[in-house]
This record gives structure tokens, sequence and C-alpha cells, in this order.
């Protein structure tokens, strides 16, 4: 028997190779593609403009187009170095491999067994994306905060709440992509750590605010992105929200309601979720049903976010493939490594995961010119959306399902405390 699973052991880790050496011939394809793209680089040229108007002390929003922080421009200010095609081009490589990354990470690849060849594999699925083809020639910054969310959940899964909390915070300086997972630290009142970070965040914004040239017009950027950028009216195909699809159709009243009735079943979550022991993959699963639900009922939703989305996703559902074990995941002694090995055991899951995962990667070259027009994917991928939203609230709901044992309103060890 040892021999037996030293050699499934060992075809295992070759087939975790063959994903690697195959995810990065799909990287290299997915970047010269890019690359070769003549409008390529759309989104970073606005973070370079800003990077380069700091080097010389004009306003960094002075190009419109940059609607980051002013803290961003300061972080990002490597992005003035070496002339502009070869600065789009680095980006670009940065990106896709930022994509890679978080597709390895969410399937936690330390642990033994199937899990690295899963990880090698999930990193295929992301780089060979439709939604990586069709959107990473623009360059949106979403793309390097994908391992990010993937990392705050994971160190909130493992009981290390001051770290997840500084590098969540460290990200809302640069963008406040991720902002939903603040709720995760406080709905498990964990509000220390957060707040901690949150306050470094804020004198750094407020000094960005004060001290970078043209800081104090972030507050008009935040009332334009609140509103919805630019995508009204005839761009609103390209708005993959349930707002952005509803105003193409004409249902802006169907709109409102299906947005609250997503809200409604995100609280109601919630509500449990801040109640309730927590199985393993429980955080995951609630951070990704949060990011998820601002897609979806927020103002603005681009294609891009859901490769940011799709990563938490994946992390849930790793790490719920593992014992049941009531509060596992939300000790601050818990360990990641303790997880089963027996991947996906769920299959009440399979339904909307799996076909949510297909509508966001399948090449829709197979499909033809109705998942290829604009409206075509907007209703992709706002399906995909919903999808893989059903998928994390199931999660969610079997992450908490226990009744019977008490709630946890705070770790119940302090062996080991929160970091």
């Amino acid at each position: 028997m040892a021999l037996v699973r030293r050699s499934l052991g060992s075809a295992r880790l070759a087939l975790a190779a063959g994903c690697l050496a195959l995810a990065a011939v799909i990287a290299v394809r997915q970047i010269r593609d890019a690359i070769a793209t003549p409008e390529k680089g759309l989104d970073f040229g606005p973070i370079r403009d800003a990077a380069m108007a700091l080097v010389h002390g004009t306003s960094v929003y002075s190009n419109h187009r940059f609607v980051y922080p002013p803290t961003a421009a300061v972080a990002l200010l490597p992005a003035s170095i070496g002339g502009r095609g070869g600065a789009i081009d680095a980006w670009l490589i940065a990106c896709t491999a930022g994509v890679a990354v978080a597709g390895m990470l969410s399937m936690a690849p330390w642990r033994r067994g199937i899990w690295p060849l899963l990880a090698a594999f999930a990193a295929v699925l992301m780089l060979k994306s439709d939604l990586l083809t069709d959107s990473l020639w623009i360059g949106n910054i979403s793309l390097l905060l994908a391992p990010v969310a993937v990392a705050v959940l994971l160190a909130f899964e493992s009981g290390r709440w001051r770290a997840g909390s500084a590098l969540l915070v460290a990200s809302l300086l640069i963008k406040p992509l991720l902002v939903p997972l603040v709720l995760l630290p406080l709905l498990r009142g964990q509000w220390r750590p957060l707040l901690q970070a949150a306050v470094a965040g804020a004198l750094l914004l407020a000094a960005a605010i004060l001290l970078v040239p043209g800081g104090g017009h972030f507050f008009a950027v935040l009332r334009f992105l609140e509103s919805g950028g630019t995508l009204h009216g005839q761009a609103a195909v390209y708005n993959v929200s349930i707002r952005g699809l509803a105003e193409r159709l004409g249902a802006v009243a169907w709109g409102s309601v299906a947005r609250a009735l997503v809200l409604v079943v995100a609280v109601a979550l919630a509500y449990r979720f801040a109640r309730r022991p927590l199985r393993s993959g429980g955080l995951a699963a609630m951070g990704a049903l949060l990011m998820l639900a601002l897609l979806l009922a927020g103002s603005l939703s681009e294609d891009h976010y859901l490769l940011v989305a799709a990563p938490c996703v994946l992390t849930a559902l790793a790490l719920s493939a593992g014992p049941r074990s009531s509060g596992a995941a939300h000790h601050a002694g818990s360990r990641l490594t303790r997880l089963g090995r027996a991947p996906f055991a769920l299959p009440g899951l399979a339904l909307f995961a799996f076909a949510g995962l297909a509508l966001f990667a399948f090449p829709a070259r197979y499909v033809g010119n109705p998942a290829t027009s604009p409206a075509g994917l907007q209703v992709r991928f706002v399906l995909a959306e919903l999808l893989l939203a059903a998928a994390a609230a199931v999660l969610v709901a079997r992450s908490t399902g226990d009744q019977h044992a008490p709630p946890m309103r705070r770790p119940a060890t302090a062996r080991h405390p929160p970091g």
C-alpha cells in the first residue's frame, strides 16, 4: 500500500508539473496577444499619467480617467519608469502573473494530496478563461488585486486577522474593489485588528489628499463612481451588473427588485454568519458572496471584476472540502493544513459553481456571435455572477448549519493571539 501511495503521489506531482507547464504556455500566448492589440494598456495609461504627474508636481487627476485614491499614484510610482510601450508590456505581464497566482493560491496548494494538482489546474482555468482573453489587453489594476483578495481570505480563515486586515486596507488605498471584505472581521467580532489597520490607512489617505498634487479631487471621483461612472446609456452594455443589464433592456423597475433581492439574501446570510460557529471555508464563502453581491447589486461592475470574484469562490470551495468540525475555521489557532483531502464533496453545489465557472471561462469561439457580442457578453457574465453567488450562498448556509452549537462571538481560545 505504501508503494501504491507513493506511486499515486508521484503521478499527481507529474500531472501538476504538466498543468503548470501548460499554464505557462497559455500565459505566454495571452501576453503576446494582449501586447499585439493596438489599444493595449487602455486602463494603464491613466495610472502612468498619474505617476508622471506626481513626478512633475502636477495634479494626479489631470487625466480624468484616473479614478483611484491619490495614495494609488504614490504606490504605483514605478509605473513612470522607462518608455510608455515597455511599461505597458511589463504591466500586462504582471497582470497575467497576478491572475495565475490567484488561481493557484485559491486551492491552498501547500496541503498534501491532490491539492497541488488542483492548484495548477485552477491556474490553467484562470489563464485560459475567455474573460481574461477579453480584458487582459486593457490592463486594469483589478487583475493585480485578484491574488490579494485570495490572500486576505486565507489569512482570515487561518485566524490571522491582523495580517489580513492590514493587507485588505492596503489594497483599498490603491483601489477600493475589495471593500466588501471589510465586513468579515466586523461580523465575526474581530473589529480591533481591522480598526488598527483602518486608522493607519485613514491617516495615509488623509496625508495623500493634503500633500499629493490634486489630491482633494478624490471626493469628486467618489461621487462619479457612485453614479455608475460612464457606463450609462449606450455604454450600459459594458456594465455587467443587474443595473447595467436592466438599463439596457429598459427594465429598470425589475432590475431594482432583483438588486433588492440580492441584498436581502446577502444580509440574511450575513446575519446567520455573524451568530453561528463556522466550518472550514465559511469565511471565504461569505467573502465571495459579499464581493458578488456588490458586483450584482452595485451601480457599476466591469467584466474584469469577475477575475477577482471567481478565485474567491474557488477558495471557498477548496477550504469547504474538509471535515465538518464546528468552528474550526473560526478559531485563531486553526490551521488550513488540517483540512481533509477529498475535494469538492459538495454535490449540491455542482450545478451552481461549475455552471458559473463555465460561463466565466468557456471560450466564446466555440459558441459564436451570441456569446461574443457586447450584449451577449453582458448577459453571460451577469449569469456567471448570479450562479457563483448562488454557490457562495449555499456554502455559507452549509458552513453555518450547526444549530446545536452555541454561537461564537469571539475566539474560543487565547493560546494563539490573532495575527
